[in-house]
């Protein structure tokens, strides 16, 4: 069954005022395999209203769920299209004019979204790769955000990889996408209910935010690298910019 496009939705985001990952780190992160993808733990992954709105930074919620509780042996159940876009316009204020993937964040680790919390995430440089793969690695993927070219919406729907090739144009606007692991070629990557990639130069033209979040099933399972980093300064710093 071939890939259709849906929308975008994911707006600018604001100057940041959050230090980076690494930052908050005591030990370092495990080194990650030269190849690894979370992505095919899921079973599947739901377009979630996003082929109908601008609701990509909720269903980037809804992947990385799935993605992180993959991670420690679950499974995420989907709430459903009508609670999706419950979520979504509830917080966009009732029109469909898409959401600040920062707002979403702090939306998340203060109240909850699909009766699920954080207890704390943070910024990853998207201009080192190297950080990007580690970060993935340790916390089950990443929660981007991309500044979309029109070509990327033929080449999702024609099963291509997003890569750059002479017909490449400018970005026409934000999208939000999970990626669940890394390789020599690129990125894998969950958006509009399925799985594709882009490449590394793909990436450094159009990547624009990258995040790991710390969800509160990873501190009831004792999962993941909590130990390695300082998670009372970066939930301290997260309240500073609440």
């Amino acid at each position: 069954m071939p890939n259709t496009a849906g929308m975008r939705g994911k707006l600018p985001a604001p100057p940041s005022m959050m230090a980076n990952l690494f930052h908050y780190l005591k030990y370092p992160l495990p080194v990650p395999p030269k190849s690894y993808d979370y992505g095919n733990r899921v079973k599947n992954y739901p377009m979630a209203a996003n082929d109908k709105y601008g609701d990509c930074t909720i269903a980037g919620v809804i992947h990385m769920l799935q993605l992180v509780y993959a991670e420690v042996g679950e499974v995420f159940n989907y709430p459903g299209d009508q609670e999706v876009v419950d979520t979504y316009l509830r917080l966009s204020g009732g029109v469909d004019s898409g959401l600040v993937i920062v707002n979403v964040l702090k939306e998340w680790m203060t109240n909850g979204l699909f009766g699920t919390k954080i207890v704390g995430w943070a910024p990853v440089n998207v201009h080192n790769w190297d950080h990007m793969k580690v970060a993935a690695y340790a916390f089950g993927g990443l929660y981007v955000g991309v500044e979309m070219p029109q070509e990327a919406e033929q080449q999702f729907e024609e099963g291509q990889n997003w890569h750059i090739d002479e017909n490449t144009g400018d970005p026409v606007g934000g999208h939000c996408v999970t990626i669940s692991g890394f390789n020599s070629f690129g990125a894998d990557i969950q958006t509009w209910g399925a799985e594709t990639a882009c490449t590394q130069n793909w990436w450094k033209r159009f990547g624009s935010e990258a995040y790991v979040i710390v969800p509160e099933i990873f501190v009831e399972k004792g999962h993941g690298p909590l130990a390695n980093f300082d998670i009372k300064k970066l939930q301290e710093d997260l309240k500073d910019i609440a």
